[in-house]
């Protein structure tokens, strides 16, 4: 059986770099890989939300998590996201996600169509019949509307191979009623880069993040100084994280993040998929302004 504790820790929700013409950079996204296991993360949530999935076609979604398990080496846990609208979809990427050897697998929750709270259940029993690998739910109402019932997560919890959920919502009361109804076994990531500090004192086992990829190093320090109870320590370092993240709000998250990889040296375009944001010239010059004076994005900058 898994042992769901060996999945704690911070995990980048990687972005997916693009060329100028909107074809997705593998070399850049190996660098990029290579580059935040150097600044210590625990591994990566690969085809998320951040990583631009549900605009890639199935084929490069495939091809996106086979370039990560390449460049990780074997040497980060790999969470790939392997949801979709549709039940077999989500079966077609996780069964290749298996063959790549990939650590979890994890899901979010069915979106568009109507469904029942009893239909998600099935839906996820359905993908983890089909392939063995631990299953991490993705809980993002804000992105989904779709809002799941305490007793759903408690009936999930109940599989062996449910481990957990990547919770990414503002609800902390949701949070701590999720690890009192589901007890410690069930393994709650913090979703939301805003208010990890909180999340962390709330009782998060770890965090999944889209802003790791421009500042990982900020938030390994903070899960270490959740770790250790240092709170006055992880109070601080939030306001530092959130001080980008104010910045980052005022434009649009994924070209912003791509913007800031692009002025650290780690990818060669800041280009996201249509129908995203292309930023403008006044804009990219404003958020360089930033970057340059930001000492936590500059540290985080591509070594040579």
């Amino acid at each position: 059986m898994t042992n769901s504790y060996d999945f704690k820790g911070v995990y980048t929700a990687l972005i997916t770099p693009m060329h100028d013409d909107g074809s997705i950079d593998h070399e850049s996204l190996a660098r990029l890989v290579r580059h935040l296991q150097s600044q210590r993360v625990k591994g990566f949530y690969v085809g998320g939300s951040t990583g631009e999935g549900f605009i890639l076609n199935t084929v490069e979604r495939q091809e996106v998590l086979e370039t990560v398990v390449r460049a990780a080496e074997g040497k980060s846990t790999i969470i790939a996201h392997v949801g979709a609208i549709g039940t077999e979809a989500s079966i077609e990427l996780a069964r290749h996600a298996e063959r790549q050897g990939v650590d979890a697998m994890s899901a979010v929750v069915p979106f568009y169509y109507k469904t029942t709270v009893e239909q998600i259940k099935e839906h996820y029993i359905a993908i983890m019949a089909a392939v063995p690998l631990p299953m991490l739910i993705y809980h993002y109402p804000g992105a989904t509307g779709v809002q799941l019932s305490m007793d759903f997560y408690e009936e999930m919890a109940q599989y062996p191979q449910c481990i957990g959920v990547k919770f990414t919502s503002l609800n902390l009361f949701e949070m701590q009623q999720i690890r009192a109804r589901c007890g410690d076994r069930f393994l709650i990531f913090n979703g939301h880069d805003e208010v990890y500090a909180a999340g962390a004192l709330t009782g998060a086992d770890g965090a999944i993040g889209s802003t790791y990829n421009m500042m990982a190093p900020l938030f390994v320090q903070m899960y270490q100084e959740a770790e250790h109870g240092n709170w006055s320590s992880l109070s601080k370092l939030q306001g530092e994280a959130n001080e980008v993240i104010a910045n980052m709000v005022s434009f649009d998250v994924i070209p912003y993040e791509k913007y800031i990889c692009y002025a650290q040296g780690i990818i060669r375009s800041y280009r996201a998929r249509q129908p995203l944001k292309q930023l403008t010239e006044v804009e990219t010059a404003a958020i360089r302004t930033f970057y340059e004076k930001s000492a936590v994005l500059k540290v985080s900058a591509y070594q040579v």
